[in-house]
């Protein structure tokens, strides 16, 4: 039982002087502070676990105002994309990213063929974002990757059916769409020339690509040969097509363009010193439209990477 001490009241006509009313003695210690260090340590060792996963980094650390801490300082451009997921590979599957919907996948023999329509205002995604097919089996095992096509004029509601090459005869059983960013393309070994420069050399159907990197590994030249025999179809048509580009090639600076025909075959070989080449002219970036042509600096990673996917064969 606590006593007061009753002392008088005194009050203090100083100003700023706070007036003593009275002082309480205490003759007994209280247990507060005891209880409140025995309610801590159960506490400490209750979120133990918690505390732990956090520093582990298996849980996100939450901040306030909602948002939450990531692993990943560049996360995917396309929200759509940024969990992983696989699609069971059917004939009626519709897989819809930012409006572009990728439907009637159907394969044939040798090859897969895909509709794209666009369900959006926007013409320009697929000319802006890197998206990639991947094929797999029903052990997840991935069969094969192909790079989505480029396109840069694509209007609502217009549909469009690409057939890709397929390099495996085993049955498809799961799909995933995945964009990918150029940075996050795995490195690769390309082949040292004596001068310390690099090479790369792919190759599809009638088609052989040379390309020359700096001892950066970043793309300066490219040569391209052609060849077509007379046993194909349309071989006349297809001749006069290429003997036409051939002309179109020797009006670019930068840019040696040889066609050859002989009297069961032709060859057209072009070669691209990529820093005399004016990309920025609109006219000439549109003559040299193709697939497998890059840009000066380009790194031999994403040569190696988007032509393999485009089912090149490079080494």
């Amino acid at each position: 039982m606590k006593k007061k001490d009753k002392r008088p009241v005194v009050l203090s006509n100083q100003e700023l002087i706070p007036s003593v009313l009275g002082v309480m003695d205490e003759k007994g210690k209280s247990i507060f502070p005891i209880l409140l260090f025995f309610g801590f340590l159960v506490g400490f060792i209750i979120g133990l676990p918690t505390i732990t996963s956090y520093l582990k980094g298996e849980q996100q650390i939450p901040f306030v105002g909602g948002g939450t801490s990531s692993k990943n300082p560049n996360p995917p451009s396309n929200p759509s994309l940024e969990e992983e997921k696989f699609y069971d590979y059917k004939s009626n599957l519709d897989i819809v990213v930012d409006g572009i919907s990728f439907r009637n996948f159907n394969v044939n023999q040798n090859s897969l063929s895909i509709t794209l329509m666009n369900q959006s205002a926007s013409n320009t995604y697929l000319s802006n974002h890197y998206l990639y097919l991947e094929l797999y089996d029903s052990n997840l095992t991935l069969l094969q990757r192909i790079k989505m096509p480029v396109i840069n004029d694509f209007t609502k509601g217009e549909s469009k059916v690409f057939t890709f090459d397929l390099n495996t005869s085993t049955s498809i059983s799961k799909l995933k769409l995945e964009e990918k960013e150029r940075s996050s393309y795995p490195a690769v070994n390309l082949n040292k020339e004596s001068d310390g420069t690099y090479s790369l050399t792919c190759r599809k159907d009638h088609d052989k690509l040379e390309y020359m990197f700096d001892e950066t590994s970043k793309l300066y030249f490219i040569t391209h040969t052609v060849n077509y025999t007379s046993v194909v179809s349309n071989y006349t048509e297809i001749m006069a097509d290429y003997q036409q580009l051939s002309n179109k090639y020797n009006g670019i600076d930068g840019v040696v363009s040889n066609f050859l025909p002989t009297l069961s075959s032709f060859t057209l070989t072009s070669t691209f010193a990529l820093e005399k080449i004016d990309f920025n002219n609109r006219t000439i970036k549109n003559t040299l439209d193709h697939e497998a042509y890059y840009g000066k600096d380009t790194e031999g990673k994403v040569v190696y990477f988007e032509l393999s996917a485009m089912n090149y064969q490079c080494s």
